[in-house]
């Protein structure tokens, strides 16, 4: 009896040794193979195969969508806020890959500009699809920008069934050309060692467009940190804040759309009884005269910790727009989808730029 108590220690001891060698090899590779953007960075371009217009008009139409790389439609819960989904099937991540496409294709009637957020290049939790390539392709004659914001040859995590390769971004599809080559900025903060090996380099991308009055309108696209308590958003929307405001200065129109993880001035939230965590903008980024655009009635985002139950499940707004004071917010909508295919809902905006 003794010996066979002595063998099964030894057994756990050695299951024990075994898995701490693995997730001590895996944060070794992960630090060996990190990817550490510059502070600036050329973007992946694509472009259609007829030669864009400038931009001569004055009202623009923009939509704005968080896709959640097709991973995380009303099925899915996500281990990482609360549930046990690490990965969709393959049949979830089509059906939502299909239905945002269709949405993409749908919008191509309208849309001047197409921000989108967490967007897949060659991912296991995404089943190696080009998403990128992929709505390039159904958007036809628009412009495909690419900024490249994950990188991580293997996540760890969850250490029993993990997540492994993660390539993907933000993208921005518009259908006039550009003053310049778009260029991608790193936002100056990440998560503490080892645990910022994992995560997004957070990041917004910058488009500049030539308008007939000799000035410029620079489009932002943004995906701000999550996950983080507060303290990296301070940081992010120090530094964010330089970049736009000095774009004003300049006499230009600024139009940011995101992903902020943040809820905008003056929204209230839906529902008071929930742990989610609420991050209002910095008042100290709050600039006078300029505008948040959002849809305080039709949430954009949902908490993860189960399927999506209409009702029940705790919804916000953290997608939204900010125009500069010499652009006037036409119309701002939300465009409710009971949350199908992606946790985020997608936001429409008119503007026109005075």
């Amino acid at each position: 009896m003794k010996k066979k108590m002595i063998l099964i220690v030894k057994i756990i001891l050695g299951f024990g040794v075994l898995f701490g060698l693995y997730v001590l090899g895996a944060i070794l590779y992960a630090h060996l193979t990190d990817y550490k953007p510059e502070p600036e960075e050329q973007t992946e371009v694509l472009e259609p195969s007829q030669k864009l217009p400038t931009l001569d008009k004055d009202t623009l139409v923009f939509y704005n969508w968080n896709i959640g790389y097709a991973g995380l439609g009303k099925e899915s819960d996500f281990f990482y806020d609360g549930g046990k989904m690490v990965r969709p099937t393959e049949a979830l991540s089509d059906k939502n890959l299909s239905g945002i496409l269709n949405k993409l294709q749908t919008w191509s009637s309208d849309a001047d500009f197409i921000e989108i957020q967490e967007i897949d290049r060659n991912s296991k939790r995404s089943y190696y699809k080009d998403q990128f390539k992929m709505a390039f392709s159904t958007l036809k004659n628009y412009k495909g920008v690419f900024g490249k914001n994950y990188d991580v040859k293997f996540v760890v995590m969850p250490f029993l069934e993990p997540l492994g390769k993660i390539v993907g971004g933000i993208a921005t599809f518009y259908k006039y050309q550009d003053a310049e080559a778009p260029v991608k900025y790193a936002f100056p903060s990440n998560f503490s060692w080892p645990k910022g090996l994992f995560f997004l380099d957070r990041c917004f991308v910058k488009h500049r467009f030539n308008l007939q009055n000799g000035k410029q309108l620079v489009v932002i696209n943004t995906h701000n940190s999550a996950y983080d308590g507060g303290s990296l958003k301070k940081q992010e929307m120090a530094y964010f804040k330089k970049y736009i405001v000095e774009e004003y200065a300049k006499g230009n129109y600024v139009i940011v759309g995101g992903d902020w993880n943040q809820i905008p001035p003056g929204y209230a939230p839906l529902s008071a009884n929930s742990d989610y965590e609420e991050m209002p903008i910095p008042q100290e980024f709050i600039e006078n005269e300029w505008t948040f655009a959002f849809d305080g009635k039709t949430p954009s985002n949902r908490k993860v910790d189960v399927s999506y139950q209409k009702g029940k499940t705790y919804t916000t707004v953290i997608d939204f727009y900010y125009l500069s004071p010499n652009i006037e917010l036409i119309e701002v909508k939300g465009l409710p989808d009971d949350f199908e295919y992606s946790d985020h809902q997608a936001v429409r905006m008119v503007c026109k730029l005075n």
